[in-house]
C-alpha cells in the first residue's frame, strides 16, 4: 500500500498452435538418445512426423515400437500417413484443431 510497493506486472502468454510445434524428420539411425530425444519433444507437446524410408526394415521397427510405447504411455495419438510416414502427437494433439487443418491442407 505504500509508495514502494511491489506493482504487479502481467505476462502475456503467447500460445503456439500445435500444428506449428509439428516436427518433421526422415530418420537416419536408431540412435536411442535420439529416439528418446525426439519422444521428450513429443511429451512436451511436439507432434512428430516421422518418415522411416531410409531405415532398415529391424531399425525402422525398433524406432516405431519405441515411440508408440511412449505414446501409449501418455494417452497420445498415432496416424499412418503412408505406409512409411507416421505422425505421433500427445493426448492434447487435436484439441485446437490445428493438427487437422494442416493434415487437410498439406497432405490432400
Amino acid at each position: 500500500m505504500g509508495l514502494f510497493g511491489k506493482s504487479k506486472k502481467q505476462k502475456k502468454q503467447i500460445e503456439i498452435s500445435t500444428a506449428d510445434r509439428i516436427i518433421m524428420e526422415q530418420l537416419k539411425n536408431d540412435d536411442d538418445a535420439y529416439i528418446t530425444a525426439l519422444a521428450k519433444q513429443m511429451i512436451d507437446g511436439a507432434p512428430l512426423i516421422l518418415n522411416f524410408d531410409a531405415l532398415h526394415i529391424d531399425r525402422a521397427n525398433k524406432a516405431i515400437a519405441f515411440i508408440s510405447g511412449v505414446v501409449f504411455a501418455v494417452g497420445g495419438h498415432i496416424v499412418e500417413i503412408n505406409e512409411t510416414t507416421y505422425l505421433f502427437g500427445n493426448k492434447v494433439l487435436y484439441d485446437d484443431h490445428t493438427v487437422e487443418t494442416w493434415l487437410k491442407t498439406n497432405l490432400n
